[in-house]
């Protein structure tokens, strides 16, 4: 850990073919072998051996193949010291391929370079060696990673998403809730990965929303789940799970409270 940054190098210790996670932090995540997919917004990302990928601040579904594994190299950031980092090589990069609405994707792909590997080897031989770095030399060490992969046509993405936040102060807050409110996650939760304090999260969604974020929430996922029960053949449960309800009985119980019918019943009806 550094400042507010990590990076990590571990072999995913995960047993279970999908588990729900979130992460306050931008992630940057290079697959040193074995494969993973990750699920999020209806979109699904595989990575392999060789692949790098850039998660902002959000929920997801991962899933892990069996017999596959997957070791991995990561690097943890928050907004600012990206944001610190395009300031200072602004001069350097270039805006004339940017297709900003790219950038409000919470999950895309990188283009890792030679120059980029060799920095994800070369920290790997550090975690190795049982070698600490000075702080300050490991923060040069990141912002050279991230300048390399911003000075990357392929990953107009993610230089999209890094000059959108330049000029505010944070994510809007509909943009975290649209993208995430599908996860099980309790109102403090989302007010820290909106990267707010509780008080100034409510406010905000109150105004714009004008209603409370557990109402909207409720309704947000009631309204997917009946998506799904019309037009999906999964069971209640997964149901449950891919809409954010705590479990199938919870479901049930709040399903029932709002339109009078269980879901298994609704279900029942539409097909």
């Amino acid at each position: 850990m550094v400042k507010d940054m990590l990076f990590a190098h571990y072999i995913c210790p995960q047993k279970d073919k999908q588990v729900k996670l979130w992460s306050h932090y931008n992630t940057i995540a290079y697959t040193l072998s074995g494969k993973k997919t990750y699920h999020h917004g209806g979109k699904s990302f595989t990575t392999t051996e060789g692949s790098c990928i850039f998660a902002q601040p959000m929920a997801y579904t991962e899933e892990m193949y069996e017999f596959a594994g997957w070791e991995t190299i990561s690097f943890s950031f928050k907004d600012d010291f990206l944001r610190s980092v395009l300031n200072d090589y602004r001069e350097y990069l270039s805006l004339s391929v940017l297709d900003y609405a790219t950038g409000n994707r919470m999950l895309s792909l990188l283009n890792a370079n030679e120059t980029s590997i060799a920095f994800f080897r070369t920290m790997i031989q550090y975690f190795e060696d049982y070698h600490k770095l000075p702080e300050k030399l490991l923060e040069m060490k990141f912002r050279e990673l991230l300048y390399n992969l911003l000075a990357d046509p392929v990953n107009k993405e993610f230089l999209a998403y890094a000059y959108g936040i330049s000029d505010q102060y944070h994510v809007p807050i509909w943009q975290i809730m649209e993208s995430n409110y599908m996860y099980n996650l309790t109102i403090p939760e989302f007010a820290k990965l909106a990267d707010r304090s509780l008080s100034v999260f409510k406010r905000e969604f109150s105004a714009f929303y004008h209603t409370s974020p557990s109402k909207w929430l409720t309704a947000r996922r009631l309204e997917l789940a009946k998506d799904k029960l019309n037009f999906s053949h999964k069971t209640i449960r997964e149901i449950a799970f891919d809409c954010g309800f705590e479990n199938a009985s919870h479901f049930s119980r709040v399903f029932k409270a709002a339109y009078g019918i269980t879901p298994a019943s609704y279900k029942k009806n539409s097909f």
